[in-house]
């Protein structure tokens, strides 16, 4: 159903929604944008994080002996592009781990609709930012009125608000697709066949980057970890396909070289995920190359002429 609420009643909506989830959402600290527990609506300030929001579903540092039911959680403020990448990575997590699945069923994430491009991000070359999937997605497309789209599951939020009229509705698919227009679009349909094992890119990566791990951390749709035992306790921490050990067996490590491990990266993202999973494991966020210290950039990987190196 799609509603049309002004900023009173988004207030409104946050109390209804606060009394049956704890309420999270994206605040301004010192000058970042960063997710915090909030007791009011006022305190929310819309932009994308500094840092995606997966901490909520996938710990960065948890054991995984012990579980816990955890609380509902409602997160107000996430960007359209932070969201897709839950749904991507549902396919390959959801109902295979139990920490990720049940923080899943009780989360509720409220979305938010950019109006305007970002300076880097590329979200439209992966259908955003207006979402065919989310719980409840709010775009604030005229001063304080608010079109928000929201699932069957969360009507009851919405009673006594009125639905959003047929002008509403083409003035936000007006202002998409003056969005559209505006974004650069870059050409990821096809790229798992374009795309070349042998290219010069990856030697050209692995001789600036420093092996931090920022890429993988900063991306929202990166999943990877490792498990150590510390005693009688096993600790599952995020890890990144850069570093050195990634991967290493007993036997010795498969992608022994920089360059291997770049390729890997890059092929999980544009082959292999949308192989078998039939997604990019990529939602155009840019963050991985605004938080590279060397600037290596995902849009060339997408763009390069691999058949004239």
């Amino acid at each position: 159903m799609i509603y049309s609420l002004n900023a009173e009643e988004m207030a409104q909506l946050y109390e209804r929604i606060s009394k049956e989830f704890e309420t999270y959402g994206t605040v301004d600290i010192q000058g970042d944008i960063t997710f915090s527990r909030i007791e009011s609506y006022d305190e929310l300030r819309i932009g994308r994080s500094d840092k995606p929001p997966k901490e909520f579903l996938i710990g960065r540092n948890e054991n995984v002996l012990v579980f816990t039911e955890p609380n509902k959680k409602a997160v107000f403020g996430v960007m359209s592009c932070d969201l897709k990448g839950f749904y991507i990575m549902d396919k390959q997590i959801y109902g295979k781990d139990p920490f990720y699945t049940a923080r899943r069923d009780n989360t509720v994430f409220i979305n938010y609709v950019c109006t305007e491009p970002c300076e880097t991000g590329f979200c439209s070359s992966f259908g955003g930012p207006l979402l065919n999937d989310y719980q409840i997605q709010v775009i604030n497309y005229e001063n304080d009125k608010y079109l928000i789209y929201a699932d069957d599951a969360y009507k009851s939020f919405f009673e006594g608000f009125k639905q959003a009229s047929k002008e509403e509705i083409s003035k936000v698919e007006k202002l998409m697709h003056n969005f559209n227009m505006k974004q650069k679009k870059h050409e990821v349909e096809g790229i798992e066949n374009r795309i070349k094992w042998n290219s010069k890119l990856w030697d050209e990566y692995a001789k600036i980057c420093i092996q931090c791990g920022a890429c993988n951390y900063s991306c929202p749709t990166c999943y990877c970890f490792d498990l150590n035992d510390v005693g009688e306790e096993r600790f599952r921490e995020w890890d990144s396909c850069i570093l050195a050990g990634f991967t290493k067996t007993s036997a010795g490590n498969p992608r022994e070289s920089l360059a291997s491990r770049l390729r890997q990266r890059f092929y999980h993202k544009f082959v292999y995920y949308k192989k078998s999973k039939g997604e990019y494991l990529c939602t155009g966020c840019n963050r991985c190359t605004d938080d590279c210290p060397v600037d290596i950039e995902i849009k060339e990987v997408i763009d390069h002429d691999y058949n004239n190196e």
